[in-house]
């Protein structure tokens, strides 16, 4: 009776967490030795290269969001541009089992919070995703939260399951392994990933002011 309970209950947590978020952007598996988040796994951290905020602007497609200059001070900006643009993502999906999803650059800012620790704040616009509108939340967040076993490769990898949590009046997923906090949210299409090892409180009270 207790493992049932215990399957019951896990089955509707999954399923929450499925149906509540809005979409986490299709992609490989997270792998923390190569890719720069849970989220971020269409590019490598070593394809990040500096530029100039016009040029990541330019490059991007949109206006990034930023800290202000009373939470900190931006020590750099860079952007990294998936290679190949246009990659091939398999699926748990009986009816979408592999598609071509069309990626975008990310825009990479890192800061020197008042604290003196460190903020890294990944900005991108959603990929470009051939399902149907009807079925994309589903589709997409079915092979996010999907638990690995021998047939499936867990989406965020080694992390743990993100906490559902809200910020700037939007759902967002955060990752905690008791080192550093990984947040990350959606805007329309905009995305953003934050990373630092800020306080919980610092960390949503500066993702609360970004400009």
């Amino acid at each position: 009776m207790v493992r049932v309970f215990r399957t019951a209950t896990f089955l509707t947590a999954f399923f929450y967490a499925v149906t509540a978020f809005s979409q986490v952007p299709p992609g490989v598996p997270y792998n923390p030795g190569k890719h720069p988040n849970p989220i971020v796994t269409y590019i490598q951290t070593k394809d990040f290269r500096k530029t100039t905020y016009a040029d990541a602007k330019k490059l991007s497609g949109f206006d990034p969001l930023g800290l202000s200059e009373k939470e900190g001070e931006r020590q750099s900006i860079e952007i990294a541009e998936p290679k190949p643009a246009t990659q091939k993502i398999v699926l748990p999906n009986d009816e979408f089992p592999l598609i071509k999803v069309e990626y975008l650059p990310v825009v990479r800012q890192t800061y020197i919070l008042k604290t003196g620790l460190s903020l890294v704040l990944d900005g991108f616009k959603f990929p470009k995703v051939p399902i149907p509108m009807n079925d994309l939340t589903g589709t997409l967040n079915d092979a996010a939260f999907r638990p690995g076993d021998k047939y499936w490769k867990s989406r965020f990898g080694p992390s743990m399951v993100p906490e559902r949590v809200n910020v700037r009046g939007v759902a967002a997923l955060l990752f905690d392994d008791n080192h550093e906090f990984v947040l990350f949210w959606r805007e329309g299409t905009e995305c953003y990933v934050v990373k630092t090892k800020a306080s919980r409180t610092d960390l949503f009270r500066i993702v609360a002011d970004l400009l």
